[in-house]
């Protein structure tokens, strides 16, 4: 972590200053010490990485299970950027790397809550002149995004979206994108951000969004099977899922669901076979442009952690009715997408 951006980080449980106490140096960068608060409490650096998250947050499965995923699957940023990079463009509605910069003009401090692979604080950094926090309570993926390398403006840290190192109205940006829903309590963490950022700052925000019946009854079931295994148990457990889901994409058969079925949430009209199992029976994920793990990988990430909720979009869009103009607002069988700016 770099020194000079040590001044912007308060201690996350009093507000205090911080100081640093180094023991390891590169240059500007601090490889390894602490940094101090004048109530005694104190935060390790250890391989350039700050660390602020209690240990009690570290017994959650949820968070076990995305640490020992970023510790299986160090790929997965280069081998997915293409796809998640166009989709998030699009929800957001900047529709490209273009508009993104627009967006980011006159931002200094960006934040990046839960950034997994890294890929979202690499394009906020890379379509600006921002110094972009990327924050994550797995420690593993942090270590994989400094080992893969990154912007020289991205900053990884160790720390919980409910108790950030920075001061109330220090940020200019937050990305929280396909993470808020597996917190505890999802609208805790968005207060819990819309704290840090100032007035005039815009938040991008994204939640899974309610499914089918079938499909809802399938996800918890499978959910509570395989929650208590072990990372690498689970992912076998997974691997027939994907292969379905691998088998059913090959087909490429259209049906044509002749009307709704409200009952069952089921939507009328033409859908590939594989969509129609995926959104209506069970997540059963393939995309031809990954391979096979990282398939994989994507429908264990839905099934293994404990915490996943979803949403109605009248659920998600009371978030920001007082408080909030919102500049974008996306909704897909996956989830729900909203860019807003805080008045």
């Amino acid at each position: 972590m770099r020194r000079t951006l040590i001044a912007n980080l308060r201690c996350p449980a009093t507000g205090e200053a911080l100081h640093l106490e180094a023991t390891r140096l590169d240059g500007d960068e601090v490889l390894e010490g602490r940094l101090a608060a004048d109530s005694g409490r104190s935060y390790a650096i250890r391989d350039g990485i700050a660390s602020f998250v209690d240990a009690t947050v570290l017994e959650s499965q949820t968070v076990e299970s995305f640490r020992q995923k970023w510790a299986t699957h160090d790929y997965y940023r280069e081998h997915t950027h293409r796809f998640y990079t166009d989709w998030y463009l699009q929800r957001y509605g900047f529709l490209d790397l273009a508009g993104l910069r627009a967006a980011m003009q006159g931002v200094r401090f960006a934040l990046d809550a839960g950034t997994g692979a890294g890929r979202d604080a690499i394009n906020l950094a890379d379509s600006s002149d921002a110094v972009v926090f990327a924050v994550d309570t797995a420690w593993d993926a942090l270590s994989n995004c400094r080992r893969r390398g990154q912007s020289e403006r991205v900053e990884f840290l160790h720390a919980d979206i409910h108790a950030l190192p920075f001061p109330d109205g220090f940020l200019d940006f937050v990305n929280c994108d396909q993470v808020i829903h597996h917190t505890p309590d999802p609208r805790m963490a968005f207060e819990a951000l819309s704290r840090k950022l100032r007035r005039g700052g815009d938040i991008c925000c994204y939640v899974y969004r309610k499914k089918a019946a079938v499909r809802e009854f399938t996800d918890d079931y499978v959910r509570d099977k395989i929650r208590a295994l072990p990372v690498k148990e689970a992912l076998k457990v997974c691997e027939p899922i994907t292969k379905l889901g691998r088998s059913l994409a090959s087909l490429k058969i259209t049906v044509d669901v002749e009307e709704d079925i409200p009952l069952l949430g089921i939507k009328k009209g033409p859908i590939d076979l594989q969509r129609f199992f995926h959104w209506n029976v069970l997540k059963c994920f393939w995309n031809d442009e990954f391979d096979f793990f990282t398939n994989n990988v994507v429908n264990f990430d839905w099934y293994h952690p404990e915490n996943c909720h979803r949403f109605e979009p009248s659920e998600f869009r009371a978030w920001f009715a007082q408080g909030w103009e919102i500049q974008a607002w996306d909704v897909q069988e996956a989830g729900i997408s909203c860019r807003a700016r805080k008045t």
